[in-house]
């Protein structure tokens, strides 16, 4: 996990409004982050609008920007199941076409269109199955914008079977990263009795991320795309499960930060 990952994966697990780089030296230090590099990783998430600083008398405060809200928001989104009860097989089509001469903006929409859940049916055409609570007309505005793309929505002539989808979004390789995520959780949660509340802190961050990157390969196609012995499921109960008890366990290490906080 980069020094930039765990900073913002301990401010989304902790959920505090704001941090001060008190708090964030405090929090890091089970992961051996230096102060400068604690203080780079925070300049260059500010440069890209991940977070955002303000004051508090003569300290420094970060709280999430807009961009990292977004990215937080699609993070947990992966942890919600969609209920496709009723879905009446409508599809969103991503239709592109970008200059030679405009390389980042076409890496800058495929990157985009990986990160909700988008296969890539053929050069320059992506698509997804339709369900409206992901809210995708918003969520691309910036990329419609640049006049190189289009979206539709459409319906398949032929149906598209679950042979298609499965090598389209590679479901048995993530169903393998389910089941080896899994047994990641087999030998952690047992573990964590044996930690100290920084230890167990530590080990809520770094299987959390395991986990979250694990998780976050899931498609969340309709049930009749997916394969026999599908993990999604399993895996989002089983991380809950884990969070849970790690976040019991560590708790008398990270409530200081929250304490100081109601004392101001």
């Amino acid at each position: 996990m980069k020094d930039g990952e765990l900073i913002f994966g301990l401010m989304a697990s902790l959920d505090k409004e704001s941090y001060s780089f008190a708090d964030l030296r405090y929090l890091t230090a089970p992961f051996h982050m230096s102060a400068p590099s604690l203080r780079t990783n925070l300049s260059r998430m500010s440069a890209v609008n991940l977070i955002q600083s303000s004051r508090k008398g003569r300290a420094a405060c970060y709280c999430f920007a807009d961009k990292g809200l977004r990215i937080k928001a699609n993070v947990m989104h992966g942890f919600t199941p969609l209920n496709w009860n009723g879905w009446d097989g409508a599809f969103w089509g991503v239709i592109f076409s970008v200059p030679n001469a405009q390389g980042e903006a076409r890496h800058t929409i495929r990157k985009k269109l990986t990160k909700y859940r988008f296969a890539c049916l053929s050069p320059g055409f992506w698509i997804r199955p339709l369900h409206p609570n992901e809210k995708i007309p918003d969520v691309f505005r910036n990329i419609l914008a640049t006049g190189f793309c289009r979206l539709i929505r459409f319906y398949h002539h032929e149906p598209f079977t679950a042979e298609q989808a499965s090598v389209l979004w590679n479901l048995e390789e993530v169903n393998r990263g389910f089941l080896s995520g899994i047994s990641m959780l087999d030998k952690a949660e047992p573990e964590l009795d044996t930690l100290s509340p920084k230890q167990a802190f530590a080990a809520k961050m770094t299987v959390g991320d395991a986990l979250v990157n694990i998780i976050s390969n899931d498609p969340m196609l309709p049930p009749p795309y997916l394969p026999a012995g599908w993990q999604g499921e399993t895996i989002r109960e089983r991380f809950w499960r884990f969070d849970s008890l790690a976040t019991g366990r560590s708790k008398p290490y990270w409530e200081k930060i929250f304490e100081e906080e109601d004392a101001l």
